[in-house]
């Protein structure tokens, strides 16, 4: 039998209070549909597909709530956010296919692909996400 090593319940707690602390100051950018990543793309890759529809920013998170129990594992939380189309002269829509967090090292993170991409072109549409990190045991 091969050796087999687990994360405490306390062990992932301590990780989830260093993840606090290393997203503190991260930013969020969101990245257009049909760019498709992988855990080997880099920063530049996501930078790249980052979204410019009108009004587009990336968000700035200062600080995550402190962890909280999540089943089997410890999870911490940033603000919600939310970044909403408004109309320039440019008239630049996209649909959105997922964000990107960035930590204020300029190290990307990660990222989350959302389930359905999210239209950003006209009046009154938004996407509204809350980051959420999970550290679990086991």
């Amino acid at each position: 039998m091969n050796d087999q090593t687990f994360i405490s319940l306390t062990g992932a707690l301590l990780n989830a209070q260093g993840g606090q602390t290393q997203m503190a100051n991260c930013t969020m950018h969101l990245f257009k549909s049909g760019f498709n990543p992988n855990p080997a793309n880099v920063l530049a890759d996501f930078a790249a597909q980052e979204c410019d529809f009108d009004g587009y920013s990336a968000a700035a998170i200062a600080t995550w709530a402190a962890p909280v129990l999540a089943g089997q594992g410890y999870a911490i939380y940033a603000p919600t956010q939310t970044f909403r189309w408004t109309f320039s002269s440019a008239g630049t829509g996209n649909t959105v296919g997922g964000y990107y967090l960035v930590t204020s090292g300029g190290v990307l993170k990660e990222y989350c692909v959302f389930g359905s991409p999210i239209p950003m072109a006209s009046a009154g549409q938004a996407v509204i996400k809350t980051p959420i990190e999970v550290y679990p045991a086991g």
